[in-house]
């Protein structure tokens, strides 16, 4: 059994990234479908509308298309010729590092959480890229209206960062939360109707932040 790194799923799929590539699984049924073998195997994965992004542990981003998916049941296909390298669809091919942590995105833009920073890439037409050299940064959450959340683990403690806008590289978040790992984001449910929600795993329970408000819950685990 291949050790699973991260999963993610759309209609269709469930995409499992594993320590020897990606395993495909049809949703209707749970089986296998097809799978993609990569020396290394994939840190994480992330899907948008038309693309599968992996990410490696030393080089960098790969992708393929969704429409290249077929397979069996009883023999999954090897998609491995369908893969190809992400500086093909961007010209910000130099991200801060080729060590991928974690993928997030909304639409064509993509959250990239690597050892040495995190990246904000706008894949073509009209690519931009936006980074920050923070060598802490975990996981991530990319909104569609572009504001995004990471956490970063420190010497005691961790905490989510908020940044607003992924138009311009940043040093200092515009918003801190002190946690103790993994989040949520629901988008335009705070009270305002406006705001986010974050819900944000600790060792004790579960913070709920209302954005609008400024207001939280504990939700403390038995």
């Amino acid at each position: 059994m291949e050790t699973i790194n991260q999963i993610c799923a759309d209609y269709s799929y469930i995409y499992a990234a594993n320590i020897l590539g990606l395993n495909i699984y049809e949703i209707n049924n749970e089986a296998k479908y097809a799978f993609i073998t990569y020396s290394g195997g994939f840190s994480t994965v992330w899907s948008n509308d038309d693309k599968i992004f992996v990410g490696t542990a030393c080089s960098g981003i790969k992708y393929f298309n969704k429409p290249c998916i077929s397979g069996s049941h009883v023999n999954p296909y090897n998609l491995s010729a369908c893969l190809n390298d992400f500086s093909d669809l961007t010209c910000y091919d130099e991200l801060t590092s080729d060590y991928i942590k974690y993928l997030h995105g909304s639409a064509d833009v993509l959250l990239v959480i690597t050892n040495s920073g995190i990246d904000v890439v706008k894949i073509n037409p009209q690519s931009y890229r936006s980074s920050s050299t923070i060598v802490s940064g975990m996981k991530g959450f990319m909104t569609s209206t572009g504001k995004f959340y990471y956490t970063v683990s420190g010497s005691n403690e961790w905490s989510v960062h908020r940044v607003n806008t992924c138009l311009f590289d940043w040093s200092i978040p515009d918003a801190e939360y002190k946690t103790g790992g993994s989040i949520f984001v629901t988008e335009n449910t705070s009270s305002d109707g406006i705001s986010n929600t974050l819900f944000i795993a600790t060792s004790s329970g579960v913070y709920m932040i209302d954005e609008g408000s400024n207001k939280y819950n504990i939700y403390y685990k038995e």
